[in-house]
């Protein structure tokens, strides 16, 4: 591995979702896989080899796979010298019709969005298993999904792969398929994804498929250490979900964990009864549309009516109540805090600095290639209630008193004319220990314990009810707001307040 890591660039291994396993987890995956009685072995996604090295040399196991990078292909032979005639070099999901007693797969990982022939691998899906794939499937979940449609009928399968399908949107119809027929065994979760995968940014997990049995229940495990997949038989799963309980459309990735606490069911809702969250905006090259005051004055772009101000960076904020006086001293110390904003009609100043932008090629960044015209923003209104996309320790929250735009460093919260009346309410109890610590529960884990929120998965966040929230007079709330702008801590009134809404693990299940 470290031979072709040394030898091909990175920009090729990215192309091709590259990401190789460990010889000790594979062979615990392709043992498992084995156990099935099956003496076959096929691995959608050949990569170096590392499945099939493990297969010992003098056993009758026949080995296959499918591998959509020849260049890679080739290298192995050279390395090896051996013949890749059990290889076939092919896109695994663009050929379909085959039937595996067996499967063993490290599938590449990549968006969906960043997959060159997307469309077309959409309308085989489409065609072959009646599933309309959505734009944020990433490249592993759509081979798990079709290895599922071709595993044979006593087979088994092993998956090592990104995990965070199981809190996604899209993920709720994988994890449909998972369990449709009551042959998903486990879900491993691993806790040292940075042993595996060095370069890992999301959790990185184990599914161990079983067309064998119908197992009544599904078991999740939280592995510590890869020690501990030398004597898996031994090691208890943190939870045992029977599949009845188990719904599709929940976020599975709390069931690697002890569930500790949870959010009272008679004094929550969801966050979406009081308004929507939704990214900020997305420029595609904010090189080219994020200013400081100083350029915009040096390109003789009028900043009032060809910019907005806008936060940029999530570093701008640090404090948890923003406003105009904020906002101006940043501007003042020509932080990049001006979004480039035009439309058909501009000056010729700024038409200028539009055909600097072409010469540079930002015309043909992903985003922008496909707007019309290219440099034409989002149009957005500004968010009185922004939360920080990305976290490692716990999340930003911050109530905009400006009508500053955000870019994609926040999620902005727009309140429905119900949720208005309760916005200070909801600050401060995202603000608040009891609300950080269950809205949390909602949020999706990545490699190295960085933290990301969705905005459906804060839409789907509970929150205290409306009956709850009226408990707090607007005057006390509007208070507790203003001491938390001086002192930039939430009272402890407000804090004891909340605490009620969570309650024990035990209480929560049941």
């Amino acid at each position: 591995m470290l031979e072709y890591v040394r030898h091909v660039e990175d920009s090729h291994r990215k192309s091709f979702g590259q990401f190789f396993t460990r010889p000790d987890i594979a062979e615990f995956m392709a043992h498992w896989v084995l156990a099935s009685g099956k003496k076959s072995l096929f691995d959608p996604a050949f990569g170096l080899g590392v499945f099939r090295d493990v297969v010992p040399k003098n056993s009758s196991i026949e080995f296959s796979a499918c591998e959509a990078d020849p260049g890679i292909v080739e290298f192995w032979e050279r390395q090896t010298g051996e013949s890749s005639e059990f290889i076939t070099v092919e896109d695994y999901l663009r050929s379909w019709g085959k039937k595996h007693s067996n499967i063993v797969c490290n599938p590449p990982y990549m968006r969906f969005q960043k997959f060159l022939n997307r469309d077309a691998v959409s309308r085989e899906f489409q065609r072959h298993l009646g599933i309309r794939l959505s734009g944020y499937t990433n490249t592993a979940s759509a081979f798990l999904l079709k290895s599922l449609s071709e595993l044979g009928a006593s087979g088994r399968m092993a998956y090592i792969m990104p995990l965070e399908f199981l809190n996604t949107g899209y993920g709720w119809l994988v994890k449909e398929r998972l369990i449709e027929s009551g042959h998903l065994f486990a879900i491993l979760g691993f806790d040292c994804e940075k042993d595996i995968f060095p370069d890992a940014t999301t959790s990185v997990g184990i599914i161990l498929y079983d067309r064998t049995v119908r197992h009544a229940s599904v078991k999740f495990y939280s592995v510590k250490s890869l020690s501990e997949l030398e004597a898996f038989d031994e090691v208890e799963p943190v939870s045992d979900i029977p599949l009845g309980k188990l719904d599709p459309k929940s976020k599975w990735l709390p069931l690697f964990q002890e569930q500790e606490f949870g959010a009272d069911p008679t004094r929550t809702t969801t966050l979406d009864l009081f308004g929507r969250f939704s990214r900020g905006i997305a420029t595609g090259a904010n090189e080219f549309f994020v200013l400081r005051p100083s350029t915009a004055k040096e390109k003789s772009i009028d900043e009032k009516l060809e910019c907005v101000p806008c936060i940029t960076r999530s570093s701008q904020i640090h404090k948890p109540v923003f406003d105009t006086a904020d906002y101006n001293r940043l501007h003042d110390s020509d932080k990049p805090v001006l979004l480039f904003s035009v439309s058909g009609t501009h000056s010729k100043e700024a038409e200028k600095y539009i055909r600097f932008g072409e010469n540079a090629g930002f015309n043909e960044r992903f985003l922008t290639k496909n707007r019309r015209p290219w440099y034409k923003t989002e149009k957005r209104n500004s968010s009185p209630l922004l939360l920080g996309v990305f976290s490692r320790g716990g999340y930003k929250v911050i109530l905009n008193r400006s009508e500053v735009l955000n870019l994609t460093c926040f999620h902005g919260f727009q309140p429905n004319l119900f949720g208005r009346r309760y916005l200070e309410h909801l600050f401060l109890y995202l603000l608040s220990k009891t609300g950080r610590e269950i809205i949390s529960l909602s949020m999706r884990k990545y490699g190295d314990s960085l933290d990301k929120f969705e905005p459906n998965d804060l839409n789907g966040a509970l929150v205290p009810s409306q009956d709850f929230f009226s408990s707090i007079p607007a005057e006390k709330a509007s208070e507790a707001v203003k001491a938390v702008k001086e002192t930039e801590k939430l009272p402890q009134w407000a804090e004891d307040f909340f605490a009620p809404l969570k309650i024990s693990g035990s209480d929560y299940q049941e």
